[in-house]
């Protein structure tokens, strides 16, 4: 190490528990990737999103720690990330609250920041290791701060500028969804409304942190690897679609037809494309459809797909759904072809998120749980 300061390196409490938090992002960013979900937009900007937080925990550890000057290589590499973490929640969030919106080109426009942080410290990045050890060096007794004033300054900016947006977002959606008329709206708002308590949290943390140099450097990197924790609980504890049958019957199917313009020709009509297309198309496969997905992929209107649905087969439309998936799952449990996999790997094929709500269902229908189905007609057919 060429540098005339004496420096041990050493991992404090704090350290540790954000390196965990660090950790924790990173498996929960590849996790996020391999998840079976409609929405591949919103789980690939939350994957992206725990992976540049836990890239920014790591930078904040590696430096306070001072093992930075046995790794220069390594130093500053977090910076430009920094940049990323206020958009990609808000693009997160306003794609978790409208699925259908997917990412547009002017949504790129959101990385213009980190790209401008990157330019400017590939001078930095393009120094030897000593050189990098002797700015370092400067910047631990003090002599180098502004360009940790300035970005500090900047990202507190932008960081608000984005709350508001985040903010504007949850308005928007709570205006949107009735409350209590889906658990999984719900939890989607409390998830949303959780995050921007816990951001704006963040940012006033970060200004104190300026404010007040007492303070210890890891707090606000332990509250982002907290803010990584409270990401994989919030999306495993989130209701998918079909978990919530009960608490969530179609908002449609709740309502008296008396004044619906849908007649009875147009209904069998309707009625027979609706089948026809769930035995070619096998839509019921996507884990996160809905009455409206479905009723915009046959063009036709939801109520009235739903009306179908209610008056001519007798169904809720997740009870519909579902008997979809329960028989196409029955043909695979039975099927020597997927022999290798496992119940739950079964359920995600056929639309299930979870082996929990997979089970219910299946005990709901056939009166036994898939294993029991598995076991039983499998031992009764060799012994035929």
């Amino acid at each position: 190490m060429d540098t005339d300061i004496n420096i041990t390196p050493a991992l404090s409490l704090l350290a540790i528990l954000n390196l965990l938090g660090a950790a924790q992002g990173l498996l929960l960013s590849l996790a996020l990737l391999g998840v079976r979900s409609d929405n591949k937009t919103a789980n690939r900007l939350l994957a992206a999103l725990t992976f540049t937080i836990s890239i920014g925990v790591s930078g904040a550890v590696l430096l306070t720690s001072d093992y930075v000057f046995y790794f220069p290589h390594l130093s500053r590499l977090h910076q430009p990330f920094s940049f990323l973490a206020p958009p990609l929640l808000f693009l997160y969030i306003r794609t978790l609250t409208s699925p259908k919106e997917k990412l547009e080109s002017k949504d790129f426009l959101h990385l213009i920041p980190f790209v401008l942080v990157l330019v400017l410290l590939l001078p930095y990045f393009f120094q030897s290791g000593a050189g990098k050890i002797r700015i370092l060096s400067l910047e631990y007794i003090g002599q180098l701060d502004q360009w940790y004033q300035i970005r500090s300054a900047l990202f507190i900016t932008q960081f608000l500028g984005y709350l508001v947006l985040i903010a504007l977002t949850i308005i928007k959606y709570s205006r949107s969804v009735k409350a209590g008329k889906s658990a999984r709206n719900d939890a989607v708002q409390f998830e949303i409304r959780f995050f921007v308590i816990a951001a704006s949290i963040l940012w006033v943390a970060i200004i104190l942190r300026l404010a007040i140099q007492t303070i210890p450097n890891l707090l606000v990197p332990l509250g982002a690897s907290m803010l990584v924790y409270a990401l994989g609980y919030l999306k495993m504890r989130r209701p998918a679609p079909q978990t919530a049958e009960k608490d969530e019957i179609d908002e449609f199917s709740v309502k008296k037809y008396e004044k619906s313009l849908l007649t009875p020709e147009r209904a069998e009509r309707y009625l027979r494309k609706v089948l026809e297309f769930m035995e070619k198309e096998r839509p019921f496969t996507d884990g996160d459809l809905t009455v409206q997905k479905l009723a915009e992929k046959l063009s036709i209107p939801a109520p009235h797909l739903s009306q179908t649905i209610n008056e001519q087969l007798g169904k809720s439309f997740p009870d519909f759904i579902n008997s979809y998936r329960i028989e196409e799952a029955k043909k695979r449990l039975l099927d020597p072809a997927f022999k290798h996999l496992s119940i739950l790997g079964i359920a995600e094929d056929v639309g299930f998120s979870s082996k929990s709500s997979f089970n219910a269902v299946f005990k709901k229908h056939t009166e036994m749980t898939p294993s029991e189905f598995r076991s039983g007609p499998a031992s009764s057919g060799n012994n035929n």
